[in-house]
């Protein structure tokens, strides 16, 4: 995928903006895309980030986290929220961002919520009814995968769901989407420039709903306005472990695999409770 002039020039200016945080200091248009290309990519290497147009991937080095809490974040910059996330990466947001651009991601909507009307009463909530109606995330997803080399040196890539740990059902994440959001420009301090909030909060991608769209991207998923409901599996390697985070435009093959598991299991699980049924067995 080759990146159109204007794409690139606009790339180009917005990571100057998050160089200097004044945009009134925007460079003005180059004459030669190849020269303004060969500035962006460099601003890519630097933060070592490493983007495959033909792949349409971005990979970014990361390290595991020492959580404390709950998992919300998948991914941060050493800047976020440590405490609650999985992995930590020193690349910065704004810049990363324009890789994602670079690859074909596309903006999409946050999580939104409305109060019922008429409110539920105390008692309902205590009893679990949710006090407000939520529209789920909805946009054009996009995949993670992590990869990295293991003690006995053999390259391993496993999808990012399968190290996380649902609690509702103490078993690994099953289906869920993931939407780019792209992150948000605004004001830290009245009458300042306008900056990239996630270059200063350093919060990336979201297991659970959140707002404002001040991160990178986030989940939806039926337990995603639990904050509280995820935590790690097995599979995730110690902490301090070096790997690389790669984000995809497009399935990658090792999804598309866990997706075939993940329905076969269920089918299976549907014919053992047929079966149990024709016994007459669970009344």
């Amino acid at each position: 995928m080759k990146a159109t002039f204007f794409t690139v020039l606009f790339l180009a200016s917005t990571i100057a903006c998050q160089g200097n945080g004044n945009s009134s200091d925007s460079p003005k248009p180059a004459q030669d895309p190849q020269a303004v290309l060969k500035e962006v990519l460099a601003s890519f290497k630097k933060e070592g980030i490493k983007l495959d147009a033909k792949a349409r991937t971005v990979t970014v080095p990361v390290v595991v986290n020492r959580m404390q809490d709950p998992v919300e974040y998948l991914l941060i910059h050493r800047k976020g929220k440590k405490h609650e996330s999985l992995f930590i990466t020193e690349a910065k947001p704004s810049i990363l961002n324009a890789a994602l651009l670079m690859i074909g991601l596309k903006k999409g909507k946050n999580a939104t919520y409305v109060e019922k009307e008429p409110a539920p009463t105390l008692e309902e909530v205590q009893n679990g009814v949710d006090p407000v109606i939520v529209t789920p995330p909805k946009g054009q997803p996009f995949f993670m995968t992590v990869r990295w080399t293991t003690p006995e040196g053999k390259v391993q890539e496993l999808c990012v769901e399968d190290m996380l740990l649902d609690l509702a059902t103490q078993e690994p994440m099953g289906a869920c989407q993931w939407i780019y959001l792209g992150g948000r420009m605004a004001q830290l301090y009245k009458n300042d420039p306008e900056v990239y909030i996630a270059d200063f909060e350093g919060n990336l991608v979201s297991i659970c709903y959140l707002t404002p769209d001040n991160h990178l991207g986030t989940m939806v998923h039926e337990r995603a306005r639990d904050d509280q409901n995820w935590w790690t599996t097995t599979k995730l390697p110690k902490e301090g472990t070096a790997m690389e985070f790669v984000f995809h435009a497009v399935e990658p093959a090792v999804h598309a695999e866990r997706m075939k598991r993940l329905e076969a299991a269920k089918e299976g699980a549907g014919k053992k409770d047929a079966g149990k049924k024709g016994r007459g067995e669970g009344k």
